[in-house]
């Protein structure tokens, strides 16, 4: 079985992921024309000899390959769960941990070698399996709620999910066993426990971060994000986003979720505050995206919002070319029972402005600036809106 992706989705391009592969297929293909003098140079002071070792070579030798499926196998396994590493951590946390659990593994694996497989310690060590084994301890730990997608076999392309528990789990096992044979003196040509000092180390640095803080809150935002758009079942996902609200109140993304599960099949009052605490924070964030949540809004609620949040959104209606939205939006509020106050009377201003602008509705325009002067007699645009119902009654 060979792992081909996960359940999950990522939100930034994996650049250091892709730099990794790149280097390591650099390394691979610049070696293959080198000369027998030039791989004994390479051998001696690049791999990782545990009996006669230089520093620098605990990171070069996660650089070079033993052969072109020894490279393949490690370029598969890190792009499966480094790219998701990568979107969890950033791209600079991401490269530091990679180098600091390969180094761990060949540290571990050294060690090892010392202590138990002395006939060992001039046999050269090379691969990035250390890091990449560090990189799925710690998508264990930051993931562990995801699923594995399996590859059945190259001949029969069948696909299956299994929790990447279980996978990384018997990964891990199968490593440690081989690990356990090298020491009775079953040799694999493996540095099995290369592995599993990689894994340790990626953990054991994730509970020195604390990640499980963060792992918890990815675990609620995934399980909100594939429940909450399902016709059913989805009580699972509402308990998810609530608990997370508790944790993050400003989350406009969690809000809207919510807002649309809870006026899925009718409206409801819960499903009105979601929206409009969504919209009012996207307002701030993401405009155009207030806009698109607020049209879901109203053509589920007929409402607005408060004057100074809808005045923003009837502006952003008009200049995506919604017109008739817009208008009909500002003729909801200023016909609402909202106080009489400076964004009230910027509303009625704009409206009249849409009528004889955009929808080339005179009547209506000079209706609005009659009613804006029976609301707003002492208002500092009095003068302007009188000189335009003259104009607008001689036109």
């Amino acid at each position: 079985m060979i792992p081909v992706g996960t359940n999950l989705s990522r939100k930034n391009f994996p650049v250091a992921t892709l730099s990794l592969l790149l280097a390591n297929w650099l390394v691979y293909f610049l070696l293959l024309r080198s000369d027998t003098r030039i791989g004994f140079w390479i051998w001696r002071y690049f791999y990782s000899t545990p009996g006669d070792q230089y520093p620098w070579q605990l990171i070069t030798s996660m650089f070079f390959h033993a052969n072109f499926w020894h490279l393949f196998g490690n370029s598969l396994f890190l792009w499966v769960f480094g790219i998701f590493v990568e979107d969890k951590l950033g791209w600079k946390a991401y490269l530091y941990l990679y180098f600091l659990t390969g180094v761990a593994s060949n540290l571990v694996h050294g060690s090892m070698v010392g202590i138990f497989m002395r006939e060992h310690l001039f046999i050269p060590s090379l691969g990035a399996s250390g890091a990449i084994s560090g990189i799925m301890g710690i998508y264990l730990y930051r993931c562990h709620y995801s699923k594995i997608k399996l590859l059945i076999s190259l001949w029969l392309p069948i696909r299956i999910q299994v929790p990447a528990v279980i996978i990384l789990s018997l990964w891990f096992l199968r490593d440690f066993i081989g690990g356990i044979d090298t020491l009775r003196g079953i040799h694999y040509n493996v540095a099995f426990w290369a592995h599993v000092g990689g894994f340790a180390a990626g953990l054991g640095t994730c509970k020195y971060l604390h990640y499980e803080i963060q792992a918890r809150k990815e675990k609620l935002e995934f399980v909100a994000e594939t429940t909450l758009e399902r016709y059913g079942g989805y009580e699972e996902g509402i308990r998810a986003a609530e608990t997370l609200l508790k944790t993050d109140p400003d989350n406009p993304e969690i809000h809207l979720k919510l807002a649309r599960v809870k006026s899925r099949f009718r409206t409801s009052e819960e499903g009105r505050v979601h929206y409009e605490k969504s919209i009012k924070l996207l307002l701030e964030k993401d405009p155009k995206r207030a806009m698109e949540a607020f049209i879901e809004f109203w053509n589920k609620y007929l409402t607005v919002l408060e004057a100074k949040h809808q005045l923003k959104l009837s502006r952003l209606l008009n200049k995506n070319l919604h017109f008739d939205l817009s208008a009909h939006t500002l003729e909801a509020l200023i016909e609402s029972n909202q106080p009489p106050d400076l964004h009230m009377e910027q509303a009625h201003l704009y409206l009249a402005k849409i009528y004889e602008a955009q929808l080339e509705r005179k009547d209506l325009a000079r209706y609005v600036y009659e009613r804006f002067l029976d609301k707003f007699p002492r208002s500092e645009h009095r003068e302007f809106v009188q000189r335009s119902i003259h104009r607008l009654a001689t036109e």
